[in-house]
């Protein structure tokens, strides 16, 4: 009903009660009984004006078909096996969190390796080359 479940109903009953009163009550609900009644009556009568009940019959678009394709049972999934590489990077034996923290830290370390080594004009290490991290344009060696 609308979405409401049991305990929700209870807890709206229990306002309605508090707000009108025991006294009132009976008047209230028939009150909300024949609005209820009028609204019904009043989408009925707009739902035959606007003739939207045959086009929903008739279907032209095939909007039916199509929500039956929809909810037909997707074909069964294959189980996909992993490799031990590619298990041990998604459950590495220090945890995700310390081998991320790791792979970050030896990151930082190649990037100041490769700052130093730009500013004293030596060498660069190759394994400070292959960072996965971009350089950025204060890395960059003067022209």
């Amino acid at each position: 009903m609308f979405g409401i479940g049991s305990g929700e109903l209870i807890i709206l009953a229990l306002v309605v009660l508090i707000a009108v009163g025991p006294k009132r009550l009976p008047e209230f609900m028939k009150t909300a009984g024949k609005v209820l009644r009028e609204v019904r009556k009043a989408t009925t009568e707009l739902r035959k004006q606007s003739g939207i009940d045959e086009v929903m019959r008739d279907d032209p678009a095939g909007l039916r078909s199509l929500q039956r394709e929809l909810n037909r049972a997707p074909a069964p999934r294959r189980t996909q096996r992993l490799s031990a590489e590619d298990l041990a990077r998604e459950s590495p034996e220090e945890g995700v969190d310390l081998a991320h923290a790791r792979q970050m830290a030896e990151r930082a370390a190649a990037a100041e390796a490769l700052s130093d080594a730009t500013s004293s004009s030596a060498p660069v290490p190759s394994d400070a080359l292959s960072s996965s991290e971009p350089r950025s344009s204060e890395d960059e060696e003067p022209t």
